[in-house]
Parts: C-alpha cells; sequence; structure tokens
C-alpha cells in the first residue's frame, strides 16, 4: 500500500502515513501536535528527488549531565579557649578568704578575753592568703590558656601542612 506524504502543519516536517490512517487524527513524531491525515499526499511532485537528496536532520544533542555539585569544603572550626577548673576554684577558695577574715579577726578581737592584736594578725593573714590563692589562681589560668593556644596553633600548623602535601 502507498503510503501517504504530507507536511505538518506546525513544524512542517514531513510525515509519512499509510493510506488506512487518510482522515484520521495522529500525532506529528516532532511537535507533538494533533493532525489530521489527508486523503491523498499533499508534497509536490518532486517530493522523491528533494526527499531523497535531504539528508536526515541530525538528531537533537542529549542535554549533558548537570555538572556535579561542588563538594562542601569542611569547616575548620578552631576549638574555644576554655577556663581552668583548679583556677576556678581557687578563686573561690580566695574569694572566701576575703569574706571569712574580716569576720574571723572580729570575733577573735573583740570575743570575751578580746585581742585586738590577734584580731588583726587573723584578718591581715586572711586577706594576704586570699592574695596569694588570687595570684596562684591567674598563674594557673594563663598556663592553662596557654597551652590551649599553642594546641590551637599546632592544628592551624597541621592543616596549613596538609594543604601543602596535597597539593
Amino acid at each position: 500500500m502507498p503510503d501517504i506524504h504530507f507536511d505538518c502543519p506546525k513544524c512542517a516536517q514531513t510525515i509519512n502515513a499509510p493510506e488506512e490512517l487518510a482522515n484520521q487524527l495522529t500525532e506529528c513524531p516532532t511537535c507533538k501536535a494533533t493532525i489530521e491525515v489527508p486523503v491523498r499526499s499533499q508534497l509536490s511532485s518532486s517530493w522523491k528527488t528533494e526527499y531523497a537528496a535531504k539528508p536526515p536532520s541530525p538528531p537533537e544533542p542529549a542535554q549533558a549531565p548537570p555538572p556535579p555539585a561542588p563538594t562542601p569544603v569542611p569547616v575548620f572550626i578552631l576549638p574555644p579557649i576554655e577556663d581552668s577548673g583548679v583556677a576556678k576554684a581557687l578563686t573561690i577558695i580566695a574569694a572566701l578568704e576575703f569574706v571569712g577574715s574580716p569576720i574571723a579577726g572580729l570575733s577573735v578581737g573583740s570575743g570575751y578575753n578580746g585581742n585586738e592584736e590577734a584580731g588583726w594578725i587573723v584578718f591581715l593573714g586572711g586577706v594576704i592568703s586570699g592574695l596569694i590563692l588570687l595570684g596562684f589562681a591567674r598563674v594557673i589560668q594563663n598556663t592553662f590558656e596557654s597551652s590551649q593556644r599553642l594546641r590551637r596553633l599546632e592544628m592551624l600548623m597541621e592543616r596549613d601542612y596538609d594543604k601543602k602535601r596535597a597539593a
């Protein structure tokens, strides 16, 4: 059976349809428009030479897959510098010395058989020991912070070394 040859009215694609589909609706393979197949071919008489000479249209290039998502760069976070528990404890003890030494000095100096000199000695001893404890607490805290800063510096140097080695 001969085929019916006609052009799609939407995209001008040449379509070949069997004669049985005359006067029926079909779908254009290119633009997917619904079109009616004519009763006979509607192409010019030179269709065969034009069709044979015309190379088939190249297929549309497939869309390239999207580029892979960039891998997230791991965030490098340095640990925070913390306070020393020992320094906190010594600071609390020093505060208790400062609060307790005037009370103890007054109770010793103004008691039933009060001795003012002993009261002053207790008071000054409490203040001096509180100051010494605060000094120790500060030294311990500074040492603790220095060790943490040194560790952070080592971490940064290791990270920089790893970057150079990877390159």
